[in-house]
């Protein structure tokens, strides 16, 4: 089944980004927040005092904005695989386009844009995406 190919595809990319998986170099303690949820920051915020502890704050913020971003993402994806399975590939499409450009916003390698090809690809015979 077609839907069976973009779901496979859609779970890959939303398990793939779920938050900071790259190597960082932030703020003024040049911290590497690879791997490390807004949460742990937080604590290491708590942990510490002053610029190390403002530092890990920062951290912390600006975790939780990109592990809000990959779920987004993972819901405008899971959104699509719905729409794309209720016969509106044209919807589909957009709503990737819509994962995919949060994801654009970081140094991540995730699947979003392989889903909207193949998504195109499944659909097109369909005149509903002309």
């Amino acid at each position: 089944m077609m839907s069976t190919r973009l779901g496979a595809l859609v779970r890959l990319a939303q398990q793939s980004w779920v938050g900071c998986c790259w190597d960082t170099d932030f703020g003024s303690r040049g911290l590497n927040l690879r791997g490390l949820q807004s949460r742990q920051a937080l604590v290491a915020a708590r942990a510490t005092r002053g610029e190390e502890s403002q530092c890990w704050r920062q951290a912390a913020e600006w975790l939780a904005l990109v592990e809000n971003d990959a779920k987004t993402a993972a819901e405008y994806a899971g959104s699509a695989l719905l729409s794309f399975e209720s016969g509106e590939p044209a919807v589909a499409i957009r709503l990737l386009d819509q994962a995919s450009a949060l994801a654009a916003k970081y140094p991540v390698s995730v699947g979003y844009v392989a889903c909207r090809s193949l998504c195109e690809e499944l659909s097109c015979g369909d005149p509903a995406t002309a």
